[in-house]
C-alpha cells in the first residue's frame, strides 16, 4: 500500500526516535538463505536474530509480487472466457476497458445463447477468483480489489516460523505477551520502509514476507501482515486485525491496554494500535499524527479486517 514517503518522515519526527538497523546480511547456502539482522529497539537495547528461509519460498514471494497486476489479471481472464466460449461450441468477441472487458456472445442457436452466457458469466467469477487467491489478494464490493489479509497472514505462519522462532530465542525479553508483541513490532519497524506502488502495474503493491525479509526492505500493509504471521504463533491466543486508511495500514491485537495506549474497538473487542511501517520506533499503542488523525475523527474512513 502506498504511504507516502513524508508521513512515514513524520511519523519519526512524532514520536522522537527512527528506527536503527545496524546490520543486515544475507548469505545464500543449499537450498535456503541465512539471514540475520541486527538492531536497536526503542528502549536502546542492541537485539539480534539469525534465521533460515527456503529459497523455494523467497522466490515463490518475489514471483508473486512481480507477477500481480490488474493487466495481467485481465489477461488470464480473457484467455479463459475465450477457452469457455469455444468448449461450449460458441463464438465471444471480447474488447478491454478501462475497467475490465466487455464481449459479445454468438450460439449456433438462439436455444444455446442462454446456457452459453451462464457458462461464461461463472468462468469470468471463477478465473478472476483464483488469479487473485494466488496472489493473496480479494474482491470487495463490485470493484475493489485488496489484499486478503487474512488469508496471506495464514499463509505466511509457516514460512515465518524460523524467524518466530529465533525471536522467542531473544535473551533478556520478559515472559509476557506485551514484551513478546514489542519485540516483534521493534524487528520489523527496523525494516527499512520502501514504497512499492508501481501506477503501471495497477495494484502490485504488496511484499510477502519471504520476499520482504530476503530484500530487507518492506511497505506499510506488507509489513502489517508480516507481524501477524509472527503474532499468530508467537502470541498465538491474541486476535489480530488490520486496520486500513487512505494510504496506510496498521495492525492491531487484542490485549489489555496501557495508559497513554492508542486503541480500536470492532464488534466489541478492543485492539491496542501498533505502527509496523517503521522509520519510527514507536512503541506498542503509539501511533504517527497521520494514524491518529483517521484513528482519533475520521473512523468513517478506516476499515477493520480480523485476521481470523
Amino acid at each position: 500500500m502506498r504511504f507516502v514517503l513524508l508521513l512515514a518522515a513524520l511519523l519519526a519526527l512524532a514520536t522522537g526516535a527512527a528506527a536503527q538497523q545496524l546490520d543486515f546480511k544475507r548469505v545464500s547456502r543449499s537450498g535456503d538463505e541465512l539471514l540475520s539482522y541486527r538492531w536497536r529497539d526503542h528502549e536502546r537495547h542492541e537485539r539480534q536474530v539469525a534465521f533460515t528461509l527456503t529459497r523455494q519460498a523467497i522466490r515463490d514471494s518475489e514471483a508473486s509480487f512481480a507477477e500481480f497486476s490488474l493487466e495481467a489479471m485481465w489477461r488470464v481472464v480473457e484467455r479463459d472466457l475465450r477457452d469457455e466460449a469455444e468448449r461450449a461450441g460458441g463464438r465471444i468477441d471480447i474488447r478491454r476497458t478501462a475497467d475490465g472487458l466487455r464481449w459479445t456472445l454468438e450460439a449456433r442457436d438462439p436455444a444455446a445463447l442462454e446456457p452459453l452466457k451462464r457458462r461464461v458469466d461463472e468462468r469470468l467469477a471463477r478465473s478472476k477468483q483464483d488469479y487473485l487467491a494466488r496472489h493473496a489478494r480479494r474482491t470487495v464490493g463490485e470493484r475493489r480489489i485488496l489484499v486478503d489479509f487474512a488469508a496471506a497472514t495464514t499463509a505466511l505462519q509457516a514460512p515465518l516460523r524460523a524467524l518466530t522462532k529465533a525471536l522467542g530465542d531473544v535473551p533478556d525479553v520478559p515472559n509476557d505477551d506485551r514484551a513478546r508483541v514489542a519485540l516483534a513490532l521493534g524487528f520489523f519497524q527496523e525494516i527499512p520502509y520502501a514504497t512499492l506502488e508501481d501506477k503501471q502495474r495497477q495494484g502490485g503493491d504488496f511484499l510477502p514476507a519471504p520476499a520482504l525479509l530476503a530484500q530487507n526492505r518492506g511497505d506499510c500493509d506488507s509489513k502489517a501482515v508480516a507481524l501477524a504471521a509472527v503474532l499468530r504463533t508467537f502470541t498465538r491466543f491474541r486476535k489480530l486485525a488490520v486496520v486500513t486508511m487512505p494510504n496506510h495500514a496498521i495492525l492491531v491485537v487484542e490485549m489489555p491496554a496501557q495508559a497513554g495506549d492508542t486503541t480500536v474497538r470492532q464488534a466489541g473487542r478492543q485492539y491496542v494500535a501498533l505502527e509496523p511501517a517503521g522509520p519510527a520506533l514507536a512503541p506498542i499503542g503509539q501511533v504517527g499524527p497521520y494514524t491518529a488523525k483517521y484513528l482519533g475523527g475520521l473512523a468513517r474512513e478506516i476499515e477493520v479486517w480480523p485476521l481470523e
